[in-house]
């Protein structure tokens, strides 16, 4: 089984909706047997919960229920354990990769992993922003889901 990480900061609004809607998406493809995903935060503040609008977004919109997500911070083990480890900016990969620079095979952005041609490399950060702002996060981050997954069906 192949172990998946997506990073943001602090762990309570990009990388836990993506985490949530990976794990919905590999259900429905009848895949989520081949991968363990998680997610962890560069700079998150340990057992917080995800954001109020994260948790509407992902139940509104997705079905699904990320109310009992708590954060988790970035360890040494996720670089040695996971086999791919998907950023939500370019800030965090290069963070990242400072300080664990054996990871450069595993570490990609999520945009740069999914081959999206965009200006703009990074997910913006929705926090402490409205429903709608969320909403637009997780619609980009689910449709980067969508390439990556076809790449990994492709890759098998």
């Amino acid at each position: 089984m192949k172990k998946i990480l997506f990073v943001c900061t602090g762990n309570t609004c990009r990388s836990p909706m993506a985490e949530a809607l990976f794990k919905k998406l590999l259900k429905e493809r009848n895949l989520h047997k081949n991968f363990e995903v998680g997610s962890a935060g560069v700079y998150a503040f340990e057992h917080d919960p995800a954001s109020y609008e994260a948790i509407s977004v992902m139940q509104e919109e997705y079905g699904t229920d990320i109310s009992s997500h708590r954060a988790r911070v970035l360890t040494d083990t996720d670089i040695k354990e996971n086999w791919l480890i998907l950023t939500m900016t370019e800030h965090h990969r290069e963070m990242i990769l400072d300080i664990y620079p054996e990871g450069a095979d595993k570490v990609f952005t999520i945009k740069e992993y999914a081959g999206a041609d965009d200006e703009n490399p990074d997910i913006s950060d929705p926090f402490g922003m409205d429903y709608d702002t969320y909403k637009y996060c997780a619609e980009e981050i689910e449709g980067l889901l969508l390439k990556i997954i076809d790449k990994l069906i492709e890759a098998e």
